[in-house]
């Protein structure tokens, strides 16, 4: 029912937009035309001009996203380890994280120069400070007296931190992870813009330079459906790990 309202929704809006369009009420100039976006996607597609670009901004991506995720997460899990020490860095990651990653962008493309390395660091960087905020978070929420429970029954340290630590954990990950995907994708296609002959950011870049609006809104209806599959990857494995949390018995407790 949800899907059908959304979906009906969506043609309604393309529909609308369409026949603005074609009355000349809008101009196609300005605000582009879904039939052309349409046209483009499809002809792009089948010359595998749009399939090229497409296939640069996801490689970057998601060596930037995992990269990035990984890194950050291993080390704010790490942090539990050490209270002090998480403590005196809370500090440093909460202002790079506020710092925005745009004005960095340049510095990374003049360190790593041009290529593809320069647009993975600047998907790292972004994906890592939150996945470092968001693992310090998880931790920081672990129930003590579950970890106290495993002291007194003569657990170690490590046990504590793969019992109760890491499992309490995985729902503040996965929620990072949730949001790296567009962090990610902000990052390269950030990049793209500043220094690259490929990709979607260029693409929408060049595109828009142009003043070819249509196939603008093409590469960035690509992106959407990129963030989009990823989106719903990680809400899958979130299902899959929490299954019983979506049973009826247990969807209140989930949902507080």
């Amino acid at each position: 029912m949800i899907a059908g309202w959304q979906i009906g929704i969506t043609l309604v809006a393309l529909g609308t937009w369409e026949y603005l369009v074609r009355n000349g009420v809008a101009s196609a100039f300005f605000f582009g035309q879904p039939s052309r976006i349409f046209a483009y996607l499809l002809a792009s597609t089948a010359d595998g001009y749009l399939v090229k670009h497409t296939w640069v901004t996801l490689y970057e991506e998601i060596l930037g996203f995992g990269i990035g995720t990984a890194v950050g997460t291993a080390f704010g899990l790490a942090l539990w380890w050490s209270p002090y020490l998480s403590r005196v860095l809370e500090p440093f990651a909460v202002v790079l994280n506020a710092t925005p990653k745009i004005v960095v962008a340049p510095i990374l493309v003049f360190w790593f120069g041009i290529g593809l390395t320069s647009k993975v660091m600047i998907a790292v960087l972004i994906c890592a400070i939150v996945a470092w905020l968001g693992a310090f978070d998880g931790w920081r929420n672990a129930d003590g007296d579950q970890m106290d429970m495993v002291r007194a029954i003569g657990g170690r340290s490590w046990d504590v931190f793969s019992k109760i630590v890491m499992p309490s954990s995985l729902r503040w990950i996965l929620a990072t992870a949730r949001i790296n995907i567009g962090l990610a994708l902000i990052g390269v296609i950030t990049g793209e813009f500043l220094s690259s002959t490929q990709g979607l950011g260029y693409l929408v870049e060049y595109s828009s330079e142009e003043y070819h609006m249509s196939q603008t809104l093409a590469a960035i209806v690509v992106i959407a459906v990129l963030a989009m599959v990823q989106l719903h990857l990680v809400n899958w494995i979130e299902k899959k790990l929490f299954a019983w949390a979506y049973e009826p018995e247990h969807a209140m407790e989930f949902i507080s």
